[in-house]
C-alpha cells in the first residue's frame, strides 16, 4: 500500500507568531515568550523563553498548545520540534511557525518528518530561499506534500521514535556523565599536584 502524500493544510493549521520586541525587563508590560533560540536539536529548551513586549495586543490566537509542531521561519538549518506539555498557551513571537495537527497525522511524525534530509529537501522546495537560508512563509508551508500513512502504521511509527528517543537522550546523558567526571578527576589530580 503506497503512502498517500497530501499539502499539509488538508491536514494541519499552519500559522505565524505574533510580532514582538525583545525587553531586557521584568515590567508588567512583558511576558516570556518561545523564541526560536528555544529550539534545539533535542527539542524545545522550556528555559530559554524571552521575554518581550507585545504591545497590549491579544496573544490569544500565537500561543502554542502541547503538541504543536514549531519551525523557524528563517533558518539556516532546518529544527522541527513538538511544543512538550509545560509550554501549552505559551505566546510564540514571529521568529517562529507553528504547525497544529489534525487527526489525520501525528505531530511526531510530522516533526521526524522535516527534519529528516528529504522533509528539509522538500520544505526548501517551498521555501523563498537564498544560498544560505530558507525564509519559510505559512502560503509555502501550507503546500508543502507531506506523507499521511494510515492511523495503525502512525502508531507503530510513533512508538518507534519514542524508543529511539530514549535510547538516544540516555546515550546523551551517560556520555555527559562521563565527560564531567573525567574533567573532575583531571582538575582534581591537576590541582593536588600543583598544590605538593
Amino acid at each position: 500500500m503506497r503512502v498517500q502524500f497530501r499539502p499539509l493544510a488538508e491536514v494541519a493549521e499552519i500559522f505565524i507568531g505574533l510580532p514582538t520586541k525583545i525587553s531586557h525587563a521584568q515590567g508588567s508590560s512583558t511576558i516570556p515568550v518561545l523564541s526560536v533560540r528555544a529550539l534545539g536539536d533535542r527539542g524545545i529548551d522550556n528555559d530559554e523563553l524571552i521575554r518581550a513586549d507585545v504591545g497590549g495586543r491579544s496573544v490569544e490566537g500565537y500561543c502554542v498548545r502541547a503538541g504543536d509542531v514549531v519551525l523557524p521561519a528563517r533558518s539556516t538549518s532546518l529544527k522541527a520540534a513538538v511544543a512538550p506539555q509545560e509550554l501549552d498557551g505559551t505566546p510564540m513571537n514571529a521568529t517562529l511557525i507553528g504547525v497544529r495537527c489534525g487527526p489525520e497525522l501525528d505531530p511526531h511524525l510530522l516533526a521526524a518528518y522535516l527534519r529528516h534530509p528529504d522533509g528539509r529537501a522538500a520544505v526548501a522546495e517551498h521555501t523563498q530561499s537564498g544560498t544560505a537560508q530558507m525564509n519559510i512563509t505559512v502560503k509555502g508551508l501550507s503546500q508543502l506534500p507531506v506523507p499521511v500513512p494510515p492511523a495503525e502504521r502512525q502508531r507503530d511509527l510513533v512508538e518507534m521514535l519514542r524508543v529511539a528517543d530514549e535510547a538516544f537522550s540516555s546515550a546523551v546523558d551517560a556520555a555527559q556523565r562521563r565527560h564531567k567526571l573525567a574533567m573532575d578527576i583531571v582538575f582534581t589530580r591537576m590541582t593536588d599536584a600543583a598544590h605538593a
